[in-house]
């Protein structure tokens, strides 16, 4: 069961918030926990591995919390985070694939920064199990995020702003994010799907170009959707969640697109493991080898295969060149600048698509025309068929559509648009195949 599947949105969905909203204090709390691990339960299959994995992973964490109130020290954190850490490493390289519990990833960094939290001392240890239970795997972000401030969420599930406004807001971001979803994130993942039924050393090269370049925009539409469905159900439930993406390709450095794709996993690394490797502070050499832990990390997290790491050398090596020497010539250009972004992260995105180093070169080899495939009939076929998406798509990666919709959301006539928006997605729900989020792989 996923957000923009049928079974949520006419059973799950309206059935658990008649009942949230009904209830109050801790029957509210109970009512989400018991909410999220059904949800949890359905999207993992109900096997054991998963489910006992999330509830070891969240007994430990609240345990944790309140060692770590007694004893806010280091030495007490260090051992939990290296279980945490310990159990996701074992889990991407022994029971990969789809053995490895579905969100973990997601919810084990969320426990990292609460115990964390504890020790600095910008949130006290949760005391009562029902309602760490619900902060902690509440179903909006389970799966894939956004990881939110401890703090925040903290406070949020001990008082839910829960009301009309809230509501009507988050009813908006759901259905724009389920539009971005089904609308344009699945129709442009065609391309790329059938370059890989061709063999992609078959492919002409201008249709190895429109693959990648729908691939990237289909990736961005994807999780964008996914996280805008997250922060809309969050509102329904009185919880303000972090947007996760803030107009990336918008960005002039590959250093700022990454503070605005996953915002909120780039937050993560930043504070829990690049800060306290010292950041920038130590020197030249210190700052490059503790963005080579990053980044190392960033692409273990996302998987275990060469191109994960490929992908996350590429972008490491990028932004370290921008640290020395190439964001001042950058910084000169309002257009340069901008070119470069998209161009570099649209290439970065080969061995992350590719998913092996073998396939990386392959696709490398088509997108310098390297190989003697000359024919054309690929690219004539398929780009008549996805230009105009390609051409919304593009529109919608700038921060034109937001701007227009602060100022449209409000109106009557913006509900009536929203409501056609709805049932437009539900008739691409209804006629295609069900597409999972990417992001739930990780």
């Amino acid at each position: 069961m996923q957000f923009h599947s049928i079974e949520f949105i006419f059973y799950f969905l309206p059935a658990f918030l008649a009942v949230y909203y009904v209830l109050r204090g801790t029957a509210r709390q109970a009512a989400l926990a018991a909410g999220s691990l059904l949800f949890y339960g359905f999207a993992a299959g109900w096997r054991l591995l998963p489910m006992g994995s999330l509830l070891a992973a969240v007994s430990l964490g609240y345990l944790g919390g309140l060692l770590l109130g007694r004893w806010p020290k280091r030495w007490a954190l260090l051992p939990l985070c290296a279980v945490f850490a310990g159990g996701l490493v074992f889990f991407k390289l022994y029971l990969g694939g789809v053995l490895l519990p579905v969100g973990m990833s997601f919810y084990v960094f969320q426990l990292i920064a609460y115990l964390a939290d504890i020790v600095r001392g910008r949130v006290s240890p949760e005391k009562n199990p029902l309602r760490f239970l619900a902060e902690t795997s509440m179903f909006p972000r389970l799966l894939s995020g956004p990881i939110a401030d401890s703090a925040e969420l903290q406070r949020d599930c001990r008082a839910p702003r829960v009301g009309l406004f809230t509501f009507h807001m988050g009813l908006q971001e759901f259905v724009l994010g389920l539009a971005l979803k089904v609308i344009l994130a699945n129709r442009l993942g065609g391309v790329w799907a059938q370059g890989a039924v061709y063999g992609f050393e078959a492919v002409s090269t201008p249709f190895m170009w429109l693959a990648l370049a729908t691939w990237s925009m289909r990736l961005y539409f994807d999780f964008y959707g996914y996280s805008l469905m997250a922060v809309g159900l969050g509102h329904m439930l009185g919880y303000n969640l972090p947007m996760n993406f803030l107009e990336p390709y918008s960005a002039k450095s590959v250093s700022e697109f990454f503070r605005r794709w996953h915002a909120t996993l780039g937050r993560w690394f930043r504070d829990y493991l690049y800060i306290p490797l010292g950041g920038s502070r130590r020197g030249t050499a210190r700052t490059i080898l503790n963005l080579a832990v990053v980044w190392a990390v960033t692409g273990f997290w996302h998987g275990v295969g060469g191109g994960y790491l490929l992908w996350a050398g590429f972008l490491f090596l990028l932004i370290v060149n921008e640290r020395l020497w190439l964001r001042k010539l950058l910084d000169k250009s309002r257009v340069l600048c901008h070119v470069y972004v998209v161009a570099v992260i649209l290439l970065s995105w080969v061995p992350f698509a590719a998913g092996s180093v073998q396939e990386t070169l392959v696709v490398f080899r088509r997108l310098l025309g390297v190989g003697g495939v000359g024919a054309m009939e690929d690219f004539r076929h398929w780009f008549p068929m996805t230009a105009r998406l390609f051409a919304l798509g593009l529109f919608f990666a700038t921060p034109v559509p937001k701007l227009l919709w602060r100022r449209l959301q409000k109106k009557v006539w913006a509900d009536l648009g929203i409501l056609a928006l709805f049932w437009a997605c539900l008739y691409f729900i209804a006629t295609s195949a069900q597409d999972p989020f990417i992001y739930f792989q990780y």
